[in-house]
């Protein structure tokens, strides 16, 4: 079978995209719904963009763009500014691009926002973290509870299943989930393991490194770090390479350039990986789909007055170790 790498940026054509299409036995564009979104925006508005982890989600936007005849953009707050965020989403409302995306910083306030741009007739779908109570049409990323279980298992083998440990998030609910996927493993197999703290690394690659240090300095019998965001493996590896500690054993999250040669070399034990690339490239092929009618669930979903999206797409994870890790790096 053929092997797709969505690594690369290979720019697809419309032609190309329908090939892709029936491959993934999805919905194929007709020449008619093609030409009906020539011009139209679809726009990613996420939060904390500075950090690296969203190449693959730009990269996602490009091919999509060039596969649909469509125009593709990533905005939102350079930090973790969840009410700049909740201006920008009423920015673009009234710039009424045809479709939006949305990783919310707070659900609760991303909410009212969302469902406005619903009423005024932009699709939004959600991304790597949800907002369920609100309009969306669909939401594609992880479990962040079972991402959790994943790196407190790979977590625990690091360290032969016993011995002080902390974790380490930023106050996003997407990824807080993730920590408590990482109790409840140990809970449940591991109870030899013992979460001495939780640091909250702000997703924030400058400040990371100075959390993790302090975190190794207050607890200095601690044998493994448990990172639940995308800064948090970088972050860890810094620290425990200043304290002298290589000794510790940390899992990170996602698959950060700057992050995976720590892996390479064995100071990051593994990381857990979301599915970016295909989180982006899906939701705005969806969205363009259900507005050019490219979907047929009933004759006429908006009469019907149904959403013709899957309400939940769980992408999935992929663990990374030394062993696999060269298949991950951008080129």
């Amino acid at each position: 079978m053929t092997k797709l790498n969505f690594n690369r940026r290979n720019l697809l054509t419309a032609g190309a995209a329908t090939g892709l299409a029936g491959a993934f036995g999805l919905p194929m564009l007709s020449k008619e719904a093609l030409a009906a979104g020539a011009g139209m925006e679809y726009v990613f508005l996420s939060v904390v963009t500075q950090v690296p982890f969203w190449v693959d989600h730009r990269a996602a936007l490009d091919d999509a763009a060039a596969a649909l005849g469509v125009t593709t953009r990533f905005t939102g707050p350079l930090d973790f500014d969840t009410a700049g965020q909740a201006r920008q989403l009423d920015e673009l409302i009234a710039r009424r691009p045809a479709g939006i995306m949305i990783f919310p910083g707070d659900a609760a306030a991303m909410a009212p926002g969302i469902d406005r741009a619903v009423e005024a007739g932009i699709p939004v779908a959600c991304l790597t973290g949800d907002v369920p109570n609100s309009r969306r049409s669909t939401f594609f990323g992880i479990n962040g509870f079972n991402a959790g279980r994943m790196g407190g298992e790979m977590l625990a083998q690091a360290i032969g299943g016993k011995g002080k440990v902390i974790l380490g998030t930023f106050p996003a609910p997407s990824v807080l989930e993730r920590v408590e996927g990482y109790k409840a493993i140990f809970a449940e197999k591991y109870p030899e393991i013992e979460v001495v703290d939780v640091v909250n690394d702000r997703a924030d690659p400058s400040y990371a490194p100075t959390a993790y240090l302090q975190a190794i300095q207050a607890n200095p019998d601690i044998v493994g770090i448990g990172g639940t965001d995308g800064d948090s493996g970088k972050g860890a590896a810094i620290a425990v390479n200043e304290a002298g500690r290589k000794d510790i054993k940390i899992v990170a999250m996602d698959r950060n350039d700057d992050m995976l040669p720590y892996v390479e070399d064995g100071t990051i034990y593994g990381t857990v990986a979301q599915k970016s690339y295909i989180e982006a490239f899906l939701a705005v092929h969806m969205l363009h789909w259900q507005n050019t009618d490219g979907i047929k669930v009933v004759s006429d979903w908006k009469a019907a007055g149904i959403n013709p999206l899957p309400e939940n797409v769980d992408t999935g994870v992929m663990p990374i170790t030394a062993d696999n890790v060269g298949q991950f790096k951008h080129v």
